[in-house]
């Protein structure tokens, strides 16, 4: 946000983020075809009076915050930013009504419960003057926020028809029927609609796919497409994967260990570095081989939200799913192949040998990604007793003091460093 923005009723708000100079903003947009998106607090005088200025200017943060993050994930521009209302420019439909249902669904439940806010967008060739943004597309925008009540997104007929014709955007949202109105300003009448989306719902799973195998790629595609995963785009090598992961943001990265130009570990060094620039991308890694090492360096780095799965699994769609699913949520898995391996070895080294042969049993599932119910269903075995054998392992593994999450990580890594080593 500007370094400082006057509220309309007259409060100089401080903001520590300086973004792009609007003069540099509305340069990006000169004489393109873009989205504008209008995005206003609804009735923020008397949110004003009714919070106090401490409690209100504390939500107003809040909220800028969410709105600047959600502005950067989906490639678009702060034009200017007048008080509590914002002019955002998009290269797309798509990535306007995802920024602005991002930031819809947020604001309610996470950010900040007490301002509500009311969006206009339309599509448009806006003119370029004094380093702000001008003209009928940019007025249009506005206006039909006016028309928005708190939480809702208003949208003009040419974002409805983009919107649609957008396979990306298929499932994630509809439009109610338009109704015609007049637009103070603008002549003639004018169709417009709201979008909707399930509040409580997220959207289909969206996953890059990498691998040099054309066969491979397309066939995952394919059966991950069937199965309702958004498959956003197709890699043949790191540098492409890279590009993709950064274009798209997907909930997760499908990655083939070896890739071109040697063939060893390039897939392992994109998904680090994955990794560390999107931290909220989730990696799992595919290989051709059991290959241990590999399978330790994925996850030691991280808390979460990778996995190590052998190609073999990819016929076996259920547990491939299952994989994505988990490390999407924040989980790690582990190849079952590789915990088998491990379990079925005579003896356990370091701090393993404090657990018994059921203890090491269970930790294995835990290491292959299994919840407590899931470990009971493999087992057999009551939920109350799987419960009764995670509390002694996690006591064993010296992890008392780790929260349940990051336990369960925790003691993954504890069993993977210290099996590797036999």
């Amino acid at each position: 946000m500007p370094p400082a923005c006057r509220v309309r009723h007259d409060v100089t708000v401080s903001r520590p983020d300086v973004p792009p100079d609007v003069s540099e903003a509305a340069r990006t947009v000169s004489g393109a075809t873009v989205t504008v998106l209008f995005a206003d607090v609804e009735g923020s005088t008397a949110l004003l009076e009714r919070l106090g200025q401490a409690r209100w200017l504390q939500g107003l943060a809040g909220y800028e915050a969410l709105l600047t993050d959600s502005i950067a994930k989906h490639g678009g521009t702060l034009v200017k930013a007048l008080g509590d209302g914002h002019l955002l420019a998009f290269p797309s439909a798509r990535a306007a009504l995802r920024c602005a249902i991002d930031v819809q669904r947020a604001l309610p439940l996470d950010v900040a419960p007490d301002l509500r806010v009311r969006m206009g967008i339309h599509t448009g060739e806006p003119a370029v003057r004094e380093d702000d943004l001008h003209g009928r597309t940019v007025v249009k925008a506005a206006r039909i926020a006016d028309l928005a009540r708190g939480g809702e997104i208003l949208v003009s007929s040419v974002v409805r028809e983009l919107a649609e014709a957008d396979e990306d955007l298929g499932g994630e949202l509809w439009f109610e029927d338009g109704r015609e109105v007049e637009l103070r300003g603008l002549r003639g009448r004018h169709l417009v609609m709201a979008a909707r989306w399930d509040p409580l719902a997220r959207s289909a799973l969206r996953v890059v796919i990498a691998d040099d195998s054309v066969l491979v790629r397309d066939g995952v595609a394919a059966v991950l497409r069937e199965c309702g995963v958004h498959v956003a785009a197709l890699a043949g090598d790191a540098d492409s994967l890279y590009r993709e992961v950064e274009r798209h943001r997907p909930d997760v990265a499908l990655v083939d260990i070896r890739m071109p130009p040697t063939g060893t570990n390039e897939g392992l060094v994109a998904a680090e570095h994955i990794g560390r620039d999107y931290p909220d991308v989730a990696v799992l890694v595919l290989s051709q081989y059991l290959e241990l090492a590999y399978a330790l360096r994925l996850v030691e780095d991280r808390e979460a939200r990778r996995g190590y799965l052998l190609k073999d699994r990819v016929s076996d769609m259920d547990m491939l799913l299952d994989a994505i699913r988990r490390v999407a949520n924040g989980g790690t898995v582990v190849d079952p192949a590789i915990v088998e391996g491990l379990v079925s070895s005579a003896g356990a080294a370091g701090p393993l040998a404090r657990l018994s042969a059921r203890e090491r049993e269970v930790l294995g599932l835990i290491a292959e990604g299994l919840s407590d119910a899931a470990i009971a269903e493999r087992l057999g075995m009551a939920a109350a007793d799987v419960e009764a054998h995670v509390e002694p392992i996690f006591h064993k593994l010296g992890l008392d003091d780790e929260d349940t999450s990051h336990r369960r990580v925790a003691a993954v890594l504890t069993y993977l460093r210290a099996t590797a080593l036999r």
